[in-house]
């Protein structure tokens, strides 16, 4: 790998650049594959996968050390190529001092790296392929004319339909594709090299796979299959059928609000519950003014752990279809108490005037704003 291959070039050329202090280059998995202190190849270090796991530059205090296991004092930062995080480069000393010496690694450490991709077949594709996608999600005109140009260029024809995926990873950790396991499954069976476009954009994967990929997305919930492993680290989104190149901003929104509302690991738009789900959640984002001033009245009214209580009992109780006693069992409490509590929320937020529906829809609406703010399994 591109990684490991030039790593003990890179640790012995950026030490004298920043004058023999110790550099350390680890793996994705936050092993260290090359050092300066050779006695520390190949241990863990627990800052390392700290900075794959956010995408953010971790720097160690001396008193912090007890944390962060296999460390020493410093700073942390990822390596990033095309997109992709594929490292972390390290180096030794007091963060508060070494700010400047750790900025200039940082970025000497990612032009090496970027420069070497560019002469691997492999990853100048995926860099060609990750360029054609930014531009088709930005959308305008002359991002559109670009990409077409690189496409035609590299015998790329989309064949519309095209379907948008997006796939993030379920502990929230940057997808570092392809390093990640479910490359080998997409580029072995869903990603064909002339028909498709996929690259990493804000540390999510995105996929434009022409034709609508029923087989990928019914062997996601096939039980026991190879592809349903995924969904134990993964969640991946489908968004709309794009029939044109201008509709794949629009089904990478759609997919986005999936990927950031949904409790699910599979979520593919084209499944009725999980159309009604966006729609209650895009909605959710575009009257975000009137529904945080509803918000905001809760937040006058109850503490927090009663606005969690009260959310959850009607998000329960409307779910039950409004059946009193099933909800109630659901949340072993009395039907009294069910009653009370959502009475308690209506009277709070003044609906006694709506209709039953829309004071459900309004409630709802709330629930998904309260699961934006706190987490999608707040309640």
């Amino acid at each position: 790998m591109l990684l490991e291959s030039l790593a003990n070039e890179l640790v012995s050329v950026t030490s004298a650049l920043v004058g023999g202090r110790t550099i350390n280059i680890m793996n994705t998995d936050g092993i260290i594959i090359a050092s300066t202190e050779t006695g520390r190849i190949g241990t863990f270090h627990q800052g390392a996968l700290e900075a794959v796991r956010t995408g953010k530059t971790v720097n160690i205090r001396k008193d912090q050390l007890p944390l962060y296991p296999g460390a020493k004092e410093g700073c942390n930062m990822p390596l990033r190529v095309s997109g992709s995080i594929i490292g972390v480069v390290g180096i030794y000393g007091d963060p508060s001092e070494i700010q400047p010496l750790a900025h200039l690694l940082e970025v000497y450490a990612a032009k090496y790296y970027q420069l070497e991709a560019m002469a691997s077949p492999r990853l100048a594709e995926n860099e060609m392929r990750g360029r054609i996608l930014r531009y088709l999600l930005d959308a305008g005109e002359q991002s559109v004319t670009n990409a077409v140009a690189l496409m035609t260029s590299h015998k790329i024809q989309l064949s519309f339909p095209v379907t948008v995926a997006l796939v993030s990873r379920l502990d929230g950790a940057p997808v570092t594709y392809p390093q990640e396991p479910l490359a080998g499954i997409l580029q072995g069976e869903y990603l064909h090299a002339q028909s498709d476009v996929w690259g990493v954009v804000d540390d999510r994967l995105v996929l434009l796979m022409s034709s609508r990929p029923e087989s990928l997305a019914s062997q996601l919930t096939a039980p026991g299959s190879r592809e349903g492993e995924l969904l134990k680290t993964y969640r991946i989104s489908f968004g709309g059928v794009c029939r044109g190149l201008l509709d794949i901003s629009w089904a990478y929104n759609q997919a986005l609000i999936l990927d950031a509302t949904s409790p699910d690991a599979c979520n593919d738009i084209q499944q009725f519950s999980t159309l009604c789900r966006y729609m209650l959640a895009h909605t959710a984002v575009t009257e975000a003014p009137f529904l945080s001033a509803l918000y905001d009245r809760l937040c006058r009214e109850f503490s927090p752990e009663e606005r969690r209580t009260l959310l959850k009992c009607a998000e329960c109780y409307y779910d039950a279809g409004r059946a009193v006693n099933k909800a109630a069992a659901e949340l072993f409490i009395h039907k009294n108490t069910l009653q009370y509590r959502v009475r308690r929320l209506l009277d709070a937020l003044e609906l006694d005037r709506c209709g039953d529906f829309q004071r459900e829809y309004l409630i709802r609406l709330l629930a998904e704003l309260y699961k934006r703010k706190q987490g999608l399994r707040a309640l």
